[in-house]
């Protein structure tokens, strides 16, 4: 037993009302397109709880961050076991900048906790 077990559960247990629902689509299988690339196919869509947010201009700046990407939080426990969001995945999300909106981004990078509890989400 670890000191983590259940951090994620509690997290998404404490704070799930605060966040939206979104979906994770992780792409499936790769097809060539017979021009030197590939195609994903058969992409799977996973409800999960996330929040679209802002990065300040001092971690755009101090971290090289475009102006164009967004930070996406996601609850690691309102994912199914085993799925974890990673570069090449798009997320959807309510977008606060859009009246709630929804907006789908390409995820760029990954950050996370010890506990998978929360995932920050560098998205464009």
């Amino acid at each position: 037993m670890s000191i983590l077990d259940g951090v994620a559960d509690e997290a998404l247990e404490d704070f799930g009302d605060d966040f939206e629902d979104g979906t994770l689509t992780v792409p499936g299988g790769r097809v060539s397109d017979d021009q030197g690339g590939w195609i994903n196919t058969n992409p799977v869509n996973h409800p999960c709880k996330v929040l679209l947010t802002d990065y300040s201009d001092y971690r755009r700046i101090t971290l090289g961050i475009p102006a164009t990407d967004r930070q996406v939080l996601v609850l690691g426990a309102s994912l199914p076991a085993g799925v974890i969001p990673a570069k090449g995945h798009k997320i959807t999300a309510p977008d606060p900048a859009k009246g709630l909106a929804s907006t789908t981004l390409d995820v760029i990078a990954k950050t996370g906790d010890p506990a998978s509890a929360l995932y920050k989400l560098q998205a464009r």
